[in-house]
């Protein structure tokens, strides 16, 4: 799952522990509120009876988003696993329409039995829809899943398969032809890698964020070793630098690192 690039200045922790975000439908700035309600029409019409509840989170929800730099992100719920050969037509679509706003809709999707289940991933799914999601259709699983504190459980539930992410990315590095692909590559695994670095090292030092620059920071505050890759991955995020093949290779040893961490249960 993913968390929005534009840092939400409210998320953090209260003072009973719990996550707190500032995602929440009257933060939802005027300019979006159209392109949000044509969304919701589109992904009715096309998930139909199959479509358990449909959320908004990232940028949008928490007021942080600003024309048309910033991302749209929806979370669909199923009452059956979604194809992402039907979600894909729909980004497309959406991202066209509303290109004057956004610089993307994306669709994320999970079934309904995959946000309940008793595993990390079902930990993960609830604690985002918990604190990270407002709700725009359908039914509203939020009043009846409990508050999150942070934990290493709780992280890893949002970091999904590491090692096996990493695994993907040097295939796809290998097969990389051109500058862009290896650009593309770069992106992807700084953007989910630094997402890993932010919930583990705030977790380990006593607090939460997702937010990936204040990952890098903490990266380079307590293994100063990997501050050069955590400064060149948050430039990537960016979109800024040209990296090479090399550097890319550099950042995904910082992931087989971060996978060899103990578990939540280690």
């Amino acid at each position: 799952m993913g968390c929005a690039v534009t840092r939400d200045p409210a998320e953090g922790v209260d003072a009973g522990g719990a996550i707190v975000t500032g995602a929440a439908i009257e933060r939802v700035p005027a300019a979006y509120r159209p392109v949000v309600a044509d969304c919701t029409l589109l992904v009715r019409q096309v998930l139909g009876d199959r479509l358990h509840g449909l959320y908004l989170y990232g940028s949008v929800a928490t007021g942080q988003a600003r024309p048309p730099g910033s991302d749209l992100d929806l979370l669909a719920v199923s009452t059956s696993t979604v194809d992402p050969a039907a979600v894909a037509p729909v980004e497309a679509t959406l991202s066209t329409r509303h290109a004057g706003l956004v610089r993307e809709v994306s669709l994320a999707s999970a079934s309904l039995a995959e946000v309940l289940a008793g595993d990390r991933d079902g930990l993960g799914w609830r604690c985002f829809i918990r604190h990270y999601c407002v709700p725009v259709a359908g039914t509203d699983l939020r009043p009846e899943l409990p508050s999150c504190r942070p934990s290493r459980a709780v992280a890893d539930g949002f970091n999904d398969d590491v090692a096996g992410l990493v695994r993907r990315w040097r295939t796809q590095l290998a097969a990389a032809r051109t500058p862009a692909d290896v650009a593309a590559v770069a992106r992807c695994a700084a953007r989910k890698l630094l997402l890993v670095v932010s919930t583990l090292e705030s977790v380990e030092h006593g607090g939460w964020t997702t937010d990936r620059a204040a990952g890098a920071t903490l990266l380079a505050a307590h293994h100063p070793e990997w501050s050069m890759v955590a400064r060149s991955a948050v430039d990537w995020c960016a979109g800024r630098g040209d990296p090479t093949t090399e550097d890319v290779y550099r950042l995904l040893s910082l992931g087989d690192w971060l996978a060899r961490m103990p578990d939540a249960e280690g």
